[in-house]
């Protein structure tokens, strides 16, 4: 255990120094993400509408891909009054024209949730974590969230 905390120190003190390595996912769909290079593809569900990423830092961070939804203003407007319907307890939420972000907390945990149009299609990054894990995620959420597009 105390090899584990020391390894995570050691990684949230190298994030925070700007020191973390990344790396580049493209989709078939014309989806780009950037994220730490101990992120790799995982399995692909539903149809391949559904991409989970695998890390080796933590289980308890998952990270997930999906395409649902027209991409219309209108059905993007829909997804996001659906999101706060769904979860009671969003901290932050922030709208544009063709992308939305709410984040809050869940019986699963911490989550954050983008949701873009692109190419016809509403695409949603879903990230999930623990308490445990918070400085770590927060201190990479920022450039991830700017890179999915």
């Amino acid at each position: 255990m105390k090899n584990i905390l020391f390894v995570l120190l050691i990684f949230c003190l190298n994030c925070v120094n700007g020191q973390t390595k990344w790396k580049t996912f493209d989709s078939e769909y014309g989806i780009t993400i950037e994220l730490p290079e101990y992120f790799s593809k995982g399995i692909l569900v539903a149809g391949g509408t559904l991409q989970w990423f695998n890390n080796t830092i933590d289980d308890d961070i998952q990270l997930s891909i999906e395409s649902f939804g027209n991409g219309t203003i209108k059905e993007l407007n829909e997804s996001y009054k659906s999101d706060l319907k769904n979860e009671k307890n969003v901290t932050y939420k922030a709208k544009k024209n063709t992308w939305y972000v709410i984040s809050g907390k869940n019986e699963n945990g911490i989550f954050y949730n983008k949701s873009i149009i692109k190419n016809g299609i509403q695409f949603h990054l879903r990230i999930i974590y623990q308490e445990k894990n918070k400085k770590l995620v927060e201190n990479l959420i920022g450039r991830i969230s700017t890179s999915f597009k």
